[in-house]
């Protein structure tokens, strides 16, 4: 594993974020999921990242951190305030963040959260109330630093700009979905990404400024991670779940997806290592969450680190069906 400094958190983060499951409601569940976590820590992760709407699974982390004793070195990333996504009730509100900040700060058996992410937005909402209660949470030492997760580019700059304006701290990262699959639809509500063109200054921007970018899915949630197959050997609805197939199916991404494969037998590494690879290797500060349980997927994505890709190679990855790019689609790649 490697590590990084983030500004405002005191512990190294480790350049892939271990993401935490929802479930684990029952024992059996439970011993299985601080199985995980001890493989985890073992293969060197240090951030963990959960949300409130997890519930007991929130609950379950912070079991783990206080059953191990790793509270001390490990970062926590943790999400609340998640209006807008489907099933929600939650109200976006200064009320609503501090609710869930001091609820989850129980669940997690911890007096701080290093990194408070806003799950979702509600763009009808000023953000004025939100960065205020933000702040105030910050200087009573509950969380150390904030961001947004499903926030879009103009949200978080005009978030940053109030603050500044009022001398106040403002947004230190960001949260979207971001992989080689360019993201085609959101069936769960209120998602943000930062693939495909009509992101590009959302990437520019986060490029530009070195904000901290712990992009979730960055294999498509598991699009990517080889379990479906191009070659047709398997129908792709018993590879990956619906969810997955909304968001990503189509044929821009299974072409990328072909490529992928194809590569990762030149390479002799597996498909979620050569697009963790291009993932790592664009110019952004990213730390992607990835979410593996079993002790080989936990270990091929921290191998990840060590698969270097050329500038041809990741080109050729990045498939384009845009007519400017035509050219680029029909050359090999050297």
């Amino acid at each position: 594993m490697k590590y990084c400094a983030m500004t405002g958190i005191p512990n190294l983060l480790s350049a892939l974020t271990y993401g935490t499951p929802s479930t684990a409601t029952r024992e059996d569940t439970r011993k299985e999921a601080f199985r995980s976590y001890d493989l985890a820590w073992e293969a060197g992760f240090r951030t963990f990242d959960t949300a409130h709407s997890y519930g007991v699974g929130e609950e379950t982390l912070g079991m783990w951190l206080s059953s191990r004793g790793h509270r001390q070195q490990a970062v926590l990333l943790d999400k609340g305030c998640n209006p807008g996504q489907n099933g929600s009730t939650d109200v976006f509100s200064a009320h609503t963040v501090r609710q869930q900040v001091e609820e989850s700060l129980r669940r997690l058996k911890t007096d701080t959260i290093d990194l408070y992410i806003l799950h979702r937005d509600d763009m009808a909402v000023p953000v004025d109330e939100i960065v205020d209660e933000l702040n105030r949470l910050k200087k009573e030492g509950k969380i150390l630093s904030f961001g947004g997760s499903n926030w879009t580019l103009a949200r978080v700059q005009a978030a940053n700009a109030y603050a500044e304006s009022k001398e106040l701290e403002g947004f230190s990262a960001v949260s979207p979905a971001y992989s080689l699959a360019e993201y085609i639809c959101d069936p769960w509500g209120g998602s943000v990404a930062l693939s495909g063109k009509a992101s590009e200054k959302y990437r520019q921007w986060v490029t530009e400024n070195q904000l901290p970018v712990f992009c979730y899915s960055p294999l498509g949630r598991g699009y990517l991670s080889g379990k479906f197959r191009t070659d047709g050997a398997q129908p792709i609805e018993s590879c990956i779940g619906r969810g997955s197939i909304m968001e990503y199916d189509c044929p821009l991404n299974r072409e990328r997806l072909r490529r992928a494969e194809q590569l990762s037998k030149e390479r002799n590494c597996s498909v979620a290592q050569i697009c963790l690879a291009w993932l790592l290797r664009q110019p952004m500060n990213l730390f992607p969450i990835v979410a593996p349980s079993s002790e080989e997927h936990i270990r091929d994505n921290v191998s990840a680190l060590d698969v270097s890709l050329t500038d041809s190679e990741a080109t050729w990855l990045q498939y384009s069906e845009r007519p400017d790019a035509a050219q680029l689609i029909s050359q090999e790649r050297v």
